[in-house]
Order: structure tokens, then sequence, then C-alpha cells
């Protein structure tokens, strides 16, 4: 594959955990498990494979709607990931990002979010997205607020410096995972242009060989941005 063909920038929605485990009869929560498994290999072949930023979809604003235990449940991972991570992140230069709002996180997750970027505030090899409570139409409405009583006029750079991450860049290549074809509140701006990559295959169950076939599918796309070719 060209490495001019490489998406600067991935964009995953981890779809399948509770399908995966279902199909087990096991509970949704060894679903979510297995998920961070996935994650934590997945990210490595991601970047490894040319890729310098990579988005993940975690946790939607919609997702305080489901059971309680399953959400506290959720919570921990969040933090166990973040400490399992932790160095690795550190050790290859990796920039993390929170998208979203934190403030309705457990205080001991939020300590560990705000310290995890900060250590890796200066990293610029890569850049890994955390998108946890987070809903594109809210960015959206928090951009428009933003800047509602601006004297200047407003341009698309001006609206999209006013996102939760103003430097995170366009999405290239959306996968989502476990059958859906949707975009649920993900991106919606950043992936005007995207290529997207359905795949039925449950998120626990993507493999690198998955990866390999949405990059494939990605290196074989003209990209013409509304222009002629």
């Amino acid at each position: 594959m060209s490495k001019y063909n490489i998406p600067h920038h991935v964009a995953i929605i981890m779809d399948g955990n509770g399908r995966w485990a279902k199909n087990r009869n096991l509970p949704r929560n060894n679903g979510h498990e297995e998920g961070l498994k996935t994650l934590s290999k997945i990210t490595p072949k991601v970047f490894d494979a040319g890729v310098k930023s990579l988005s993940v979809y975690a946790f939607s604003s919609e997702n305080w709607y489901r059971p309680k235990n399953e959400i506290k449940h959720l919570m921990d991972l969040f933090e166990k990931a973040i400490e399992s991570n932790f160095q690795y992140m550190v050790d290859n230069r990796i920039k993390f990002n929170l998208l979203g709002n934190i403030k309705k996180f457990p205080s001991s997750l939020q300590k560990k979010i705000k310290n995890l970027e900060e250590i890796t505030k200066k990293n610029r090899d890569y850049n890994f997205y955390l998108a946890a409570n987070y809903g594109s139409k809210e960015e959206l409405i928090f951009a428009a607020e933003t800047l509602r009583d601006s004297t200047s006029k407003i341009t698309e750079k001006s609206f999209k410096n006013a996102f939760y991450a103003p430097h995170l860049p366009d999405v290239d290549l959306l996968i989502r995972t476990g059958g859906e074809t949707r975009l649920s509140n993900f991106l919606l701006w950043q992936s005007a242009y995207a290529e997207i990559y359905f795949t039925k295959v449950l998120w626990p169950d993507f493999k690198p060989i998955h990866l390999k076939k949405a990059l494939e599918f990605f290196s074989g796309k003209i990209r013409k941005f509304g222009k002629i070719n």
C-alpha cells in the first residue's frame, strides 16, 4: 500500500460490544471489557500504519440513558484504560485529547483525564482523541454559543476554532463496526468529506486484518472534494 494513500486521521465508532456479549450469553459489561482489549490492540496498529491521528467514540452524550450499573462499569473502564495506557502514550509521544464534557464524570476520572492531557500536551508524533460524553450536535451548539456575541465575521475557520478541540483535523477515514450504517452524532462537521467504511464485524472481534481491509478501502478512493479529478 502506498504511503501516500494512508489517511492522516482515522475515526472509529466502536459498535457491537453489547451484542458480542449477548451472543455468548454474557453480561453486557463483559462486552465492554473485551472492547477495551480490542482498542488496546488496534491503536498501535493504526499508528504503525502511518496514521497520525486516531479518534474513537467511547461514550456518547445519549449513553447516559443506559442502566446505571452499566454506566458505572464504563466509568471504571475509562479509568482503567487511562491507567493502563498512560506509559504507552508517554513513551510513543502520543498526545491524548478528550472530546466532550467531562463535568458529569466521577472526580477521580476527571483528574486522570486532565493529568494525561497535561503530561502529553507537548507530544507531536501522534494524536489520540477519546470522545466521551460527546455529541456532535452539542459541539456545534457550543461553538455557536461561544461565537454568539462575536463582533467579527463568522467564518468556517473561526467556527471550527470554537469546537471542543480546534486542532482536531478533518476525518479522512471513518470506520464503524457492528453492522449499523449511520454516524450516530459523531464528528458530523469533521466527517464532511470522510470516506466511510462499514463492517458487520462486532468491535470485540475487530482484528488487525479488518483494519487492513479498511485502509485498503481508503487507498482505493480518489478524493476530489467536489472538484473534477
